[in-house]
């Protein structure tokens, strides 16, 4: 390994409430005034600036591990390559909400509330797909969880559990990201004629950001434990540095 690993800490394995980030929360019509879209537009430019500033790192370290022989490469691998799918497609979303609420035009809100259903139709049906789907990110991991000790495999059945529960939960805005993306003018301008509620679009779009916090949560237990096992290999003088 290419760290010095005496100077490595055990990482914590967090057992998690996932359902908290899959509650269905209604939109109860508030208005969203000035203050509240300055505040909630800083929040966003918080995050995507936390987000944004780990893709490089998880770029590189999918890119050390991509295509090497044996099991730590193919372990690492697959971790690292659904992580950058998931803090990509986080940071997409909060990217696309910030623009929408500062949008000044009447066309530009609609347009970008239309983009946005893009990203929350196709990005669901990336991570876990509405039963169809074959393979998907979350998929991916299914094989890993035979490795992996009771306690994470349980994790990862709750999660599927709610993932599945979510993918049924609406349509998902298959009509709109269907107007958004064959570009057929006619459904395309009615579809944009809903009313535009900011606080509405904003809720909309934390479905599929909550889905995505709870796997990245877990996908940080999965890399922990391997890192663990690792360490206390290596430890035990069972496992040299390469």
């Amino acid at each position: 390994m290419n760290e010095d690993l005496e100077y490595i800490q055990f990482s914590p394995i967090r057992n998690y409430n996932y359902a908290q980030w899959f509650q269905d929360v209604q939109h109860n019509g508030r208005v969203l005034t000035g203050r509240n879209q300055q505040d909630y537009i800083a929040v966003l430019n918080n995050t995507i600036d936390q987000y944004s500033e780990g893709l490089p790192l998880l770029r590189d370290a999918l890119k050390e591990h991509k295509d090497q022989p044996g099991e730590k490469h193919r372990f690492l691998e697959t971790i690292y390559s659904v992580s950058l799918f998931v803090v990509i497609t986080m940071t997409d979303i909060l990217v696309v909400s910030k623009y929408f609420m500062l949008a000044e035009k009447d066309y530009e809100r609609r347009l970008l509330r239309g983009k946005l259903s893009v990203i929350l139709n196709e990005g669901f049906k990336k991570l876990y797909g509405f039963g169809k789907t074959k393979t998907t990110e979350w998929s991916r991991l299914s094989p890993l969880m035979e490795y992996y000790p009771e306690g994470i495999k349980v994790q990862y059945q709750k999660l599927t559990s709610l993932l599945e529960e979510q993918a049924f939960s609406s349509s998902w805005w298959k009509k709109e990201r269907d107007c958004e993306t064959h570009q057929d003018a006619e459904e395309l301008y009615e579809s944009r004629q809903e009313d535009v509620i900011e606080s509405k679009v904003m809720m909309d779009s934390m479905k599929l950001f909550d889905a995505l916090l709870a796997v990245d949560h877990f996908l940080t237990n999965m890399h922990g434990c391997w890192l663990n096992y690792l360490l206390d290999k290596y430890k035990k003088g069972e496992l040299k540095e390469e």
